[in-house]
């Protein structure tokens, strides 16, 4: 389906039901196997939790072959083949590897081994229904629970795919139904995954389905976007609820091993002290903090010069003391410290006062983001947080306390010390403590919410340095994304303020993986695609997305239809910027088969100047021997090559381009007389063709110096073949051989 349209109204929220009931708080749907837990609510009895049990990795199998089944087998089968033909708005995602997931361990206690054991059928092999309905709060791991249970309860032949609902509201219709599939799919999003009764109804009729394909869905729903449905007992879909997060242990060390770095769970593993902090999380604070740990990690290698193993240690004597401090300091959340620095001006013993004054506030603000910087960098960048927020206060610019009011506190040397970092003697600022910092930022986020504007105008105006651009990056995108929404993301793309592309395109990269709002921030992009503000940024943001090595196909179809909107929204601006990402596309087959997309769709179209031109052009450049891939047989049926070269050799704007890939493609096949002759035969009836008599000539100018195996002049050669003998006398062209 696609997405080039105006957005609907949003749907308005279902009115909720009727308040769940029962001893947890909730009250699950009958249960068709008829567990004991239905029976121990009948009769009013306590429900037995089941004891916890643990789900040890299994053999490392790698998965197996895939085999094509034989064509014939499907004759007596016409409804498979039907639903198993891609169609257009299909929800799309990456298949999962089985055996990744095998090999970890997942623990589940109390209300997670609950869960797990009411998703599953009597015999505990298979899911209970074709359809499973996980309802969670958000950050509970959930969707983890999901893949295990895929992972581990499905056939080996069954495929996983992890869906993106692209969607602007749940549709049955644009779920895939193939054979031996199981689909997995999060509905999280306020605005377009709120779950309606129609969509139940229409999802019991898809459950049989996939029931006679062999195949499974699991929807991930946040609670709050679950009205109190009823499934009956006889459906074919099974609701099951989770009201207890993940053991934070467990989601930091998966973490820490996706991360590439398996060494530092035995840190999280070698103190009370550290787990007693671990326990406190959930699944989304302990993947936080699993990444506050490489960053204790990388500092303290950064300081120390040395570099430690990655692989688990043979011992716990062989972890490093002062390593182990350093997670154990970032695993923190520093609120009581912080409540007395950011508390009250109360003067103790001495006279020295335990919260910090406002420019000492600045400060750390400004030492939290960029860690370790020369002296005179950090304080002006608390210098400048301070005139915003003065200014702010006092409706004008400048300060509200004097010179003299300043100058009569302490010295900024003193001030850095007391705030945390140290002074080296070139007078480099070193705060060697970036999970103090990220607890600073986020402190400061949650307890002042005046601040959260400044502090972003703060984040943006900053200079233009790399290295400080990557921590201001990753602030400005934790502090935005911390809450789970991304009001503070639109405001920042705001026509009013003045933030830099680059710094912008790179905190909403970090927007669409996010795995709480990435459906918002895409859907902020194409809002911003056909706006001239931002349409630039678009296809930045896209560009970056589709460059990265392990983009999922529907994250690429996602940027492509951004890319695509912008492309074709009219901003001058934002055509030449889409057409270097497919540039870039061009370079490699998978993109090379986005670009033939876009060429299909505008030459159906019959659109004039926008994606589809870009898309061809791209494709001119496609890698190649000495014929160009577009005059080759690997191009495939649909793309009407002539009529896309005259369409744009006839255009003013495109021809300029065109002539100078043309060049190329002579010049590159002018080496082997063979091809030359080959790719001229191909062009001669295209530049024959009307309204383009002008590119022609352009063409031949720009071939004045490209000569044919080292005799014959391309400009000379193309010239005698198209122009008529009788205007030959009116026109000419430098006929001197190159």
């Amino acid at each position: 389906m696609s997405e080039d349209r105006s957005h609907l109204p949003p749907r308005p929220p279902d009115e909720p039901g009727a308040p769940w009931q029962g001893d947890d708080g909730i009250t699950p749907p009958p249960d068709p196997g008829g567990s004991a837990s239905g029976d121990a609510d009948a009769v009013g009895e306590e429900r037995v939790r089941p004891a916890a049990f643990a789900i040890p990795p299994l053999p490392d199998t790698e998965p197996k072959p895939i085999t094509v089944n034989r064509p014939e087998l499907f004759v007596h089968h016409a409804d498979k083949v039907i639903n198993e033909t891609r169609k257009q708005g299909i929800l799309e995602g990456p298949t999962l590897a089985r055996h990744e997931f095998k090999k970890e361990p997942i623990v589940c206690e109390g209300q997670w081994a609950e869960t797990w054991q009411q998703a599953l059928d009597p015999e505990g092999v298979r899911l209970r229904k074709p359809v499973l309905i996980i309802v969670a709060p958000r950050s509970y791991g959930s969707t983890t629970l999901a893949l295990h249970l895929l992972a581990r309860h499905t056939d080996e032949e069954t495929d996983i795919v992890k869906l993106d609902a692209d969607w602007r509201t749940p549709k049955v219709g644009r779920l895939p139904a193939e054979e031996r599939h199981a689909y997995q799919v999060d509905l999280k999003d306020p605005n377009h995954d709120r779950v309606s009764a129609d969509f139940l109804t229409m999802l019991e009729e898809h459950a049989g389905l996939l029931d006679r394909l062999g195949s499974y869905l699991v929807l991930n729903v946040a609670q709050d976007l679950w009205a109190d449905h009823y499934i009956p007992v006889q459906s074919r879909i099974h609701v099951v609820h989770l009201s207890e997060p993940p053991s934070a242990q467990e989601v930091a060390e998966f973490r820490l091993r996706a991360r590439k770095v398996p060494g530092l769970i035995a840190y999280l593993r070698s103190g009370d002290k550290t787990k007693a902090l671990l326990s406190q999380l959930d699944a989304v604070e302990a993947v936080r903090a699993a990444d506050s740990i490489v960053l204790a990690w990388q500092e303290h290698e950064r300081l120390t010069g040395s570099s430690f193993p990655m692989g688990l240690p043979s011992s716990w004597a062989a972890l490093d003391d002062e390593l182990a401090k350093r997670i154990t300091s970032a695993l923190s959340d520093w609120r009581e410290k912080l409540d007395v620095l950011f508390g009250e001006t109360a003067p103790v013993h001495r006279g020295k006062d335990t919260s910090l004054p406002l420019e000492d506030r600045c400060l750390l603000l400004a030492l939290a983001v960029r860690q370790s910087a020369p002296m005179p960098e950090v304080a002006k960048a608390a210098r400048d947080l301070q005139n915003i927020i003065s200014a702010d206060a006092a409706g004008t610019s400048g300060f509200t306390s004097t010179t003299s009011t300043a100058f009569a506190g302490r010295g900024l040397r003193r001030r850095v010390v007391d705030s945390g970092a140290r002074v080296g003697t070139h007078d480099e600022v070193v705060f060697d403590q970036p999970g103090y910092g990220r607890a600073v930022l986020a402190y400061v986020w949650d307890n002042y919410e005046v601040m959260r504007e400044p502090l972003l105008k703060w984040l943006v105006e900053g200079d233009g340095d790399t290295k400080t651009n990557e921590h201001v990056v990753d602030s400005i995108a934790a502090l935005t994304l911390r809450h789970g929404n991304v009001d503070h993301l639109v405001q920042l793309g705001s026509p009013t303020r003045p933030v830099k592309q680059e710094l912008l395109s790179a905190v909403l990269v970090q927007a669409v993986q996010d795995e709480h709002v990435g459906r918002q921030a895409w859907a902020i992009l194409y809002g911003w695609a056909s706006t001239r503000e931002r349409a630039t940024t678009v296809v930045a943001t896209c560009r970056q997305i589709l460059n990265t090595p392990d983009v999922t196909s529907s994250q690429a179809r996602m940027a492509m239809v951004r890319l695509r909107r912008a492309a074709n929204s009219g901003q001058e601006t934002a055509w030449p910027e889409a057409l270097k990402a497919f540039v870039e596309q061009a370079q490699h087959p998978v993109g090379v088969a986005r670009l033939i997309t876009e060429v299909r769709a505008w030459q159906q179209a019959g659109r004039s100047r926008g994606a589809g031109t870009a898309a061809f052009l791209a494709l001119m450049s496609v890698p190649g021997t000495t014929t160009p891939w577009l005059l080759s047989d690997e191009v495939p049926s649909g793309v009407d090559v002539k009529r896309a070269l005259q369409d744009l050799l006839a255009d003013l704007a495109t021809a300029p381009d065109t002539i100078n890939r043309l060049t190329t493609w002579i010049s590159q096949s002018a080496t082997d007389p063979v091809t030359y002759t080959c790719v001229r035969d191909e062009l001669l009836p295209i530049l024959r063709g009307q309204k383009i008599f002008k590119a022609s000539m352009g063409l031949m100018h720009a071939l004045e110096s490209v000569s044919v195996d080292g005799d014959t002049n391309a400009a000379n050669d193309f010239w005698d073949r198209l122009v008529d003998p009788r205007v030959r006398t009116v026109i000419q062209i430098n006929r001197d051989p190159a």
